[in-house]
């Protein structure tokens, strides 16, 4: 459907145009661009290698390599043309190439990304990071490959096959890039297409269903299997402290939001009505909370670095909160443990009712 500018006469048609009118390089500024905001494409990853290519016998190489919050990977392919061209199966062949990616072999090649951007990290430390672990151990990495295909349009070829391949349990995304010219500045309309956002739970939920007889990874969570399974990790006072907290963001905060199909629960409310954006702050089975910056954006779905500064200011005093710059463009995840202290609590809650609401300012 056509964009509009509305104004009090008339609304006023965008019109679309094509990233090779506008001079917009494949490689040089969509790669670009999307690598350093990868959020726009996959909510919970990081990107762990660019033009990544390190097996034998193979000349061609994957766009971005993501690494997602179950740990795992992510095989981003991207296309600026309006068709997508053969870029599914040149995805599938790469999905296939990686699924054997053991921990050490990720962090060799994000070692070697991080270097050749010059950026001064410790490639496994990053990881462990991101994915909250204490070490490789931890959890099980790159138990199945997801693949997302970008491009400013796609023929019915592909939207055919991905439908079908997500029927067969694969699990692909198709997100449209489409520009627009607005008096000579470009407008790139994102849009997820396969599947549909409002489809992506009931896909989760049939694809669920149909590997129960399987070894399953995953569960869908709500209060009552989410206090079950922290309880396993944690003892009793944490368990209530999570019950105190999901009762407090539906009071105070219109509500809660928790993940489908994954070994870790997770549930937290959107700070911003806004169903695109992911959970800002999340309490976990494992007994940790996370503060996903990253994801913190105002109304508009742009981050305000005072804002963000002033949020962390208000609860750094709470032990082991204290964030610095590199977590402040992450998402952090500390123990639960300090909160017990009622003092400690009430401080998060009153910065969390501040943050929204100079998030949902006009």
């Amino acid at each position: 459907m056509p964009l509009y500018t509305f104004h009090k006469e008339a609304m006023r048609e965008i019109r679309p145009t094509s990233f090779e009118l506008c001079q917009v390089k494949e490689r040089g500024d969509i790669q670009r661009l999307l690598r350093d905001q990868i959020e726009t494409i996959v909510k919970d990853g990081m990107v762990l290698s660019e033009e990544f290519g390190d097996w034998e016998d193979a000349h061609r190489r994957i766009d971005l390599l993501v690494l997602d919050e179950e740990a795992n990977l992510v095989v981003v392919e991207l296309k600026r043309t309006d068709n997508g061209g053969h870029m599914d199966l040149q995805a599938i062949r790469y999905a296939a190439m990686v699924s054997t990616l053991t921990f050490e072999q990720a962090v060799e090649a994000h070692a070697q990304y991080l270097k050749k951007r010059k950026i001064d990290k410790n490639a496994k430390e990053a990881i462990l990071g991101f994915l909250g672990w204490d070490s490789e151990t931890t959890g099980r990495f790159n138990s199945s490959v997801r693949i997302v295909l970008v491009a400013a349009d796609f023929s019915k070829e592909i939207t055919t096959t991905a439908l079908w391949l997500n029927e067969h349990h694969l699990d692909l995304q198709c997100v449209r890039l489409q520009p627009y010219d607005l008096d000579g500045q470009i407008v790139l309309d994102v849009q997820q297409l396969i599947p549909l956002p409002e489809a992506a739970d009931y896909f989760v939920r049939i694809r669920n269903k149909a590997d129960e007889d399987q070894s399953r990874t995953g569960r869908d969570w709500n209060l009552d299997t989410f206090l079950q399974e922290l309880g396993k990790n944690s003892n009793p006072e944490i368990v209530g402290l999570a019950r105190h907290i999901h009762d407090w963001c539906q009071n105070e905060l219109g509500g809660v939001q928790f993940n489908t199909s994954a070994k870790v629960g997770r549930f937290g409310p959107i700070l911003v009505p806004n169903g695109s954006q992911a959970p800002s702050l999340v309490v976990r089975t494992d007994g940790r909370i996370g503060i996903r910056f990253i994801h913190i954006k105002t109304k508009t779905g742009q981050r305000n670095e005072e804002i963000l500064k002033d949020f962390v200011a208000r609860i750094k005093n709470i032990p082991g909160f204290a964030f610095d710059e590199d977590d402040i463009k992450g998402k952090p995840r500390r123990p639960l443990e300090p909160l017990l202290d009622p003092a400690h609590l009430k401080c998060l809650e009153e910065a969390v009712l501040w943050l929204r609401n100079q998030l949902q300012r006009p």
